[in-house]
């Protein structure tokens, strides 16, 4: 994704946040169920031109508000131009993880708003749209799987879906196909690995299956609220819990969209790291890489956020075919 794109769809979503607070707690109605034989609801379901699958979850991307939405606290995934909201990213990551057949659900996300409100009723609003991903997997498992091994690959809002998949929604058969889940830009708490033993394993070395997070920050001082109280958190430049600063060399380069090739590319992006807090701290980085002042309060200067999902696209890569390789042997 290229700066000037991000810049203007989180100026798009800051331009939100000040009015949230004035909307009243919304009460969800029981959802309708998408039907995911239909293929007007999936980015990318047809492809099986590799070994190994990606089952992806975007991030928030709706730039709709509560009072333009039809007091509604979703997308509305029956309008083209909300699906067209999601297939930038989506196409950005389905051409940097071509190596696999992707498999990339649109979904009823809350919109930016919701999370302004409080945890109970977030809490019900996630739900919501939690039940789409979980009847959109349910269905990849069914129709399109056919037995591979597969990765969970999400970002923000979309890693929030899929920890609640991992929760609520797999089979231990299932989980047995899984090679790991990347819930990039999110959070585990103590409480969560307590009550989900089973669901949420913390893959703590490069090969292990189970559960990946992490975040970024310059500084100690820029954790924001998405990162906040994560208890799972692993530097992605060695995929362990170690505190000890690691080298730049170790950092294999990020993820950028070249409009000449119109392709994916890995460019360098030196820099130390060292984990603090379960937050991957990156000090050779500019703090104005993705900084929006209208987000200050959510992502203060030197919070990364919005770069996560592509800051470690070398790594990233790298790592899904060794563990991959190591879950086939």
């Amino acid at each position: 994704m290229g700066k000037t794109g991000l810049t203007l769809f989180v100026l798009l979503l800051g331009s939100m946040l000040f009015s949230a607070c004035r909307h009243p707690q919304p009460q969800p109605s029981e959802p309708s169920q998408i039907d995911y034989a239909d293929t007007i609801y999936w980015y990318s379901c047809v492809d099986e031109s590799h070994a190994a699958d990606v089952f992806y979850v975007y991030p928030t991307v709706s730039t709709i508000s509560y009072q333009d939405n039809d007091s509604s606290w979703f997308s509305d995934i029956t309008l083209p131009e909300v699906r067209e909201e999601a297939n930038g990213n989506q196409r950005f990551n389905k051409m940097l993880y071509g190596d696999y057949n992707f498999y990339a659900p649109y979904y009823r996300q809350m919109i930016f708003e919701a999370y302004s409100q409080t945890a109970d009723t977030l809490a019900k609003l996630a739900a919501f749209a939690a039940a789409d991903v979980n009847d959109a997997f349910q269905y990849y498992m069914a129709h399109f799987n056919h037995g591979r091994p597969f990765f969970l690959m999400g970002h923000s809002q979309g890693s929030q879906m899929l920890i609640e998949l991992l929760k609520h929604g797999m089979t231990e058969e299932q989980r047995s196909q899984m090679v790991a889940a990347y819930c990039i830009g999110y959070h585990v708490t103590a409480e969560e690995l307590e009550a989900y033993p089973e669901a949420l394993k913390p893959a703590t070395d490069s090969l292990m299956q189970g559960l990946i997070i992490f975040n970024s920050v310059t500084d100690t001082t820029a954790i924001g609220m998405v990162s906040y109280g994560d208890v799972a958190g692993v530097n992605p430049t060695t995929w362990c819990m170690s505190t000890d600063t690691v080298p730049a060399e170790y950092h294999l380069g990020i993820a950028k969209y070249n409009d000449n090739r119109d392709s994916v590319l890995i460019v360098p992006c030196p820099t130390r790291t060292y984990l603090f807090n379960h937050t991957t701290v990156c000090p050779d980085l500019d703090p104005e890489m993705v900084f929006i002042p209208a987000y200050e309060d959510m992502f203060p200067k030197g919070n990364l956020h919005f770069a996560d999902s592509w800051l470690y696209g070398g790594n990233v890569i790298q790592n899904m075919d060794c563990r991959l390789r190591h879950y086939k042997n």
